[in-house]
């Protein structure tokens, strides 16, 4: 099959139910050096992601797998394999969706190293873009998460829910940026304060000579009471606005 002709979502054979003696095969196989996708090609085989749910599954397994592959000389974490296989990259898709990151994938004997990962990513698009579609899928699952965990959150744990809902957000906006990445914002401009001094205008009559005047009064700033606008040492403060002049 042609990396160009290859595709991530093509169906998939069935898992398999563990099988010990599979299992000892499958080790002795690779501990002899051959590839352990190069085994499960092969009819009557597992799949590569049936081993690697076994070898998480099953400890035993796990680390029976990961002599074989030291025995073998081979790496024991990841699986260092450059050839694309269909159903390895749906395994991955899937894998992603459900929350494991590219680096924990790698690491599984079963499955290619990150290095492969990333050869496929550049080199097929197909699998590119499904990995891309799994990563917004994570958002998601990550948003729902930190909504059950604030739903949990209790006054003891609100400090170390508030940290992982700190991180969620962030993996989500690295994850999906146009959906979840925070915008930032500019912090707002303090609001212009104008002080407005009243005027307040009355008629009286002079007592000396009978005349009749309007006479203003303002605020005093310190007392808050009216004071004529005569009055001696009264002077408006810096920067208050005096309707109709004077």
């Amino acid at each position: 099959m042609r990396e160009d002709e290859a595709s991530p979502r093509r169906g998939r054979r069935p898992r398999a139910a563990y099988c010990p003696e599979l299992a000892r095969r499958i080790c002795e196989r690779v501990a002899a050096g051959e590839l352990l996708y190069a085994v499960c090609r092969e009819p009557g085989m597992p799949t590569p992601q049936t081993v690697g749910v076994w070898s998480r599954k099953r400890a035993d397994f796990g680390r029976a797998l990961s002599q074989a592959r030291r025995a073998g000389g081979r790496a024991v974490r990841g699986g260092g394999v450059w050839r694309y296989c269909a159903d390895t990259a749906e395994e991955i898709f899937e894998r992603l969706c459900e929350g494991e990151s590219l680096t924990a994938i790698g690491a599984d004997p079963a499955m290619p190293c990150l290095s492969t990962i990333f050869h496929w990513r550049r080199r097929i698009s197909e699998f590119d873009e499904a990995v891309q579609l799994a990563k917004r899928i994570q958002a998601e699952r990550f948003c729902d998460l930190g909504w059950e965990l604030a739903r949990a959150a209790t006054p003891e744990t609100a400090y170390l829910t508030h940290v992982r809902l700190a991180q969620l957000r962030w993996t989500a906006g690295v994850l999906a940026p146009r959906t979840y990445r925070l915008k930032a914002q500019e912090p707002d401009a303090p609001r212009e304060t104008l002080d407005v001094m009243v005027r307040r205008f009355e008629i009286e009559t002079d007592p000396q000579t009978g005349a009749r005047m309007v006479v203003a009064y303002r605020p005093n700033p310190q007392t808050g009471q009216l004071e004529r606008e005569n009055t001696p040492d009264w002077r408006p403060p810096p920067g208050v606005s005096l309707p109709g002049g004077g």
